[in-house]
């Protein structure tokens, strides 16, 4: 519609006096429609043109828009809307890219245990994709097997796999070879399905020990605001959990296995999104922070600033 309207504004007014020196007017008007498209997809790429891009990324993404207004407005549940929650990256924040990262503003780490769990996993890919945001999933191996699909579906959205043991087994009551056999095998699942390894690890129940972090040979990642998700199965609680504490470089431990926690998901993102929180995985987050994840060491968050 914008196109034929511009061709019908040039023909007007360009049109005539060309008429005189051509005789296949067609030709230009492709052409200067090709240009003009062209040099404001070029504008676009660059930062310095700030008001350009995100008038460019606006006039992109319209219904996306309108939803998320209705949605403030309505408070309509969030499954209505598809995508529209990229509205805050567009308005509240001015960015064209929302696959973007300021590395000065605030982000967090969303992690989720125990899973994957084709239906609630699912859901919560739904809403991090909708709103450009990654995760952290720490899975078992006896889900990791069966739910090889699920895998595939967390890395293609570019979210982080992590290890969290075969059974949900506690590693400092393993011996040597019963922990290798216990990351070996998660680390087999993933590897058949997504073709790559596990990047860090969250021991059961937060356990290790002198010992075990030797043996290890990613990263450990613990957590700064638990949930609890387990035990109440209660989106509003999960989420009250997580907005009354939250803060910039935290690591938010969750369970992808509970429909509740999906339910709680969906209120929490676009919550912290609003309040102009990225949400990313847990090695992304330490790398714009500028922290090195070493071996041997436990992360709890990414709260100081950089080393």
């Amino acid at each position: 519609m914008i196109l034929k309207k511009i061709k019908e504004k040039w023909h007007k007014i360009v049109g005539p006096s060309y008429s005189k020196h051509t005789s296949d007017s067609k030709i230009l008007y492709p052409g200067f429609i090709i240009a003009v498209s062209l040099f404001s997809i070029m504008l676009a790429q660059f930062p310095q043109n700030s008001r350009f891009r995100r008038w460019y990324a606006l006039s992109h993404h319209n219904d996306i828009v309108n939803k998320a207004i209705q949605y403030t407005q309505d408070n309509i549940p969030l499954s209505d809307h598809g995508e529209f929650l990229t509205y805050y990256r567009f308005t509240g924040f001015g960015e064209c890219n929302p696959d973007d990262v300021d590395t000065n503003a605030p982000m967090i780490a969303l992690t989720f245990d125990d899973g994957p769990n084709p239906e609630s996993t699912r859901r919560i890919l739904d809403v991090l994709t909708a709103n450009y945001s990654h995760a952290t999933f720490f899975v078992v191996g006896t889900n990791a097997e069966q739910y090889q699909e699920t895998l595939k579906e967390i890395s293609a959205a570019g979210c982080e796999i992590g290890n969290h043991t075969y059974n949900h087994a506690k590693l400092t009551s393993l011996g040597a070879d019963e922990v290798a056999e216990q990351i070996d095998k998660v680390n087999r699942a993933v590897k058949k399905a997504t073709g790559e390894n596990t990047t860090v690890i969250r021991p059961p129940y937060g356990a290790y020990d002198e010992a075990l972090m030797q043996q290890l040979d990613v990263p450990v990642i613990l957590w700064d605001v638990d949930t609890e998700d387990w035990e109440s199965r209660n989106a509003q609680k999960i989420a009250d959990a997580v907005m009354s504490k939250v803060k910039d470089g935290d690591i938010i431990l969750m369970h992808d296995i509970y429909e509740s926690t999906a339910d709680a998901v969906e209120i929490i993102v676009p919550k912290l999104k609003e309040q102009g929180y990225q949400i990313v995985t847990v090695s992304e987050m330490a790398s714009y922070k500028g922290k090195t994840l070493e071996l041997g060491k436990a992360y709890g968050g990414f709260q100081n600033a950089q080393q």
